[in-house]
């Protein structure tokens, strides 16, 4: 399925402020993961940066922007995305640039000595593709076989064919455009030169002329206005949305004079615009093919014909224990091969098969010689059982095709604003104290979080390992023996490199702020992120590398030690160095966290995501404990 929201109308300046918003938001980001929403058509690809979640949403084929609002996704991928995910997961955003001016994002990818590009088409009929350093398309979001390209994995990825004009053009460029000197207007600059309806107008506007007066005598005036708006959405962009009766129906990247009537509403970027522009008018699914419409046709003409059927065999077995002594009196006349009882004619007697047809009230009802009537009878029940059975298979089947026929009618808005909070940034818990465990996720928040969280008479806690990350307890200088162990429990397990070395345990330190330090000693030099602990540590010896985690009844996420999660949830599970996919083993665990709870279906997706966000590194295993009775255990 497809998107099947009103399309909007990116032009390729808008594409050219967006190249740059981008650039700047995403460049020296992690890609986290990656998502595909199969009934919208979406694709949601997260990214982390110094701790920061960034969510960026495509719609190939239309548009792409960085969004702060929730998006759902599937809890359980489709097989092509999870290649794709295997692929992005962990590289690293080099820069993000726009491709000739066109409708085309190009995202520059790294991580060691492999280099990518995710390559995102605003065109219509537009892809998302990843190809390798030299353009091997290693994944593509439609196979494509055309007269211009085709697109499929393994092949080399041609660009779409485009007439987009470069506005940077030399004087043989303009003196080709020439010939179109008879043509219209607004159909040369629209058409012939790539630039869509909504940039002619604003083209027209400008230079205050009819799209449908000739072109002759105005090539260098439309050329420098094209170089004039390009200038203006690199200087000065003032992206906005515009409204009609209340509802979006455009975005652009600047002011746009031709729709100056309209009502408008400026914003910061144009990721903005798009983000308020999908929220308010939502995502439609797309209405089923052909073929699934005759297949639904066809499974109902089998449910009517098999519910008849039902019907008719419980008339024949209520029929026959009614009247259980006649029907009795005609098996032992076939099987005595003399005259049947008054009321029944006999039509067909088969002894080899041991079968009799009678004709009795108008109805045919073919008997077993071998059997008794009252036998009879319930083999008659029994067979209506069976196909009630299949009934109910049948049932679930037009559901499904039912629902999906029905998709035109179906939206999805994407939820309200997500205002993160700012613990977030770091790895965070909640103590059995109720006081913040912070950790830092990397480089950039180690140092942020030491620089702008850690006092002097903090504790301040570490794995001995190599690129472990910084934890501490907020605000708290003289925590409990329990809180000291659960901070050193984050400390050991989220020690990435440990955990993908399926280490057992760790032994853990803790200092106070005080003995921490950026200066290194003479002639050394500490790397962003790391620091210098001066005088005596406290160990925490064999940190086991175990993390408990678990689900309330009101469905708040508890991890950490067993004996914190247990006396808060009845659900819980143990999660170990592995070898499983940990995005995949969230999912299990967060649908079997769901079943059995009061909690609805569509809380699905954000307890799948704080779930796969507590589990350390990339793999795991993952192993899920008995339910606690009710009442017992806390």
């Amino acid at each position: 399925m497809s998107l099947k929201a009103p399309k909007i109308s990116l032009s390729s300046i808008d594409y050219r402020v967006l190249s740059k918003e981008l650039s700047k938001e995403l460049q020296g980001a992690w890609v986290d993961n990656v998502y595909k929403h199969p009934d919208y058509g979406y694709y949601l690809m997260v990214f982390r940066s110094s701790g920061i979640v960034k969510k960026l949403v495509i719609i190939p084929g239309e548009s792409l922007f960085l969004t702060r609002r929730d998006y759902p996704v599937p809890s359980t991928p489709e097989g092509s995305v999870l290649q794709l995910r295997r692929i992005v997961c962990n590289l690293r955003v080099e820069s993000v640039e726009q491709h000739d001016f066109d409708r085309i994002i190009i995202m520059s990818l790294s991580r060691g000595g492999f280099k990518a590009r995710l390559i995102v088409e605003g065109l219509k009929r537009g892809v998302i593709a990843l190809v390798s350093e030299d353009w091997r398309i290693l994944f593509t979001s439609q196979r494509i076989e055309m007269g211009a390209r085709s697109l499929r994995e393994g092949e080399k990825y041609v660009f779409p064919p485009s007439n987009i004009f470069d506005p940077m053009c030399t004087p043989g460029n303009l003196e080709a455009l020439q010939k179109y000197s008879s043509e219209k207007l607004g159909r040369l600059i629209a058409g012939r030169l790539g630039f869509g309806s909504k940039t002619m107008s604003e083209i027209c506007r400008r230079i205050g002329l009819d799209p449908d007066s000739s072109v002759e005598g105005k090539i260098p005036l439309v050329i420098e206005t094209i170089r004039m708006l390009i200038k203006e959405a690199e200087e000065s962009p003032k992206p906005r949305i515009y409204y009609r009766e209340g509802r979006p129906v455009d975005v652009s990247a600047i002011r746009l004079l031709s729709l100056e009537n309209m009502e408008q509403k400026e914003v910061e970027t144009v990721s903005e615009a798009l983000d308020e522009y999908y929220a308010t008018l939502g995502f439609e699914a797309a209405a089923e093919d052909k073929k699934s419409s005759l297949e639904l046709s066809r499974l109902v003409r089998i449910r009517e014909n098999l519910a008849s059927e039902v019907e008719a065999l419980r008339n024949k077995a209520r029929m026959i224990m009614e009247n259980l002594a006649v029907f009795q009196a005609v098996l032992d006349a076939v099987r005595s091969r003399v005259e049947a009882p008054a009321g029944f004619k006999v039509l067909e007697t088969d002894y080899g098969m041991r079968t009799v047809k009678v004709l009795f009230n108008d109805s045919e009802f073919k008997l077993s010689l071998d059997s008794s009537a009252a036998s009879n009878a319930s083999s008659m029940f029994e067979e209506a059982k069976k196909i009630e059975k299949h009934l109910s298979e049948i049932d679930g089947k037009i559901l499904l095709l039912k629902e999906k026929a029905s998709a035109e009618s179906r939206r999805m808005v994407p939820g309200k604003r997500v205002e993160r909070k700012w613990f977030e940034k770091f790895r965070w818990n909640v103590s059995v104290n109720g006081n913040l465990i912070l950790a830092g996720k990397d480089a950039g928040t180690n140092e942020l979080l030491f620089k702008k969280y850690v006092s002097d008479r903090s504790v301040v806690f570490h794995a001995d390992f190599i690129g472990a990350p910084f934890v501490t307890i907020h605000n708290v200088e003289n925590p409990s023996e329990e809180e000291l162990e659960e901070a050193a429990l984050m400390a050991a397990c989220y020690t990435t490199r440990a955990w993908e070395n399926k280490y057992a345990s760790l032994d853990v330190y803790w200092v106070r702020g005080s003995q921490v330090g950026k200066q290194a000693p003479s002639g050394q030099y500490l790397p962003k992120g790391a620091f210098m602990i001066r005088g005596e540590k406290n160990f925490i010896r064999n940190v086991e590398l175990k993390l408990w985690i678990g689900v309330s009844d009101n469905g708040e996420v508890a991890y950490g030690s067993l004996s914190k999660v247990k006396a808060r949830c009845r659900k819980y599970a143990v999660i170990l160095p592995g070898n499983k996919d940990k995005n995949h083993e969230a999912a299990l665990l967060a649908k079997k966290f769901l079943k059995d709870m009061s909690l609805p279906s569509e809380a699905l997706p954000e307890l799948l995501e704080r779930i796969r966000s507590i589990i350390p590194g990339r793999r795991c295993e993952v192993r899920y404990m008995p339910p606690i009775p009710p009442g017992q255990g806390k």
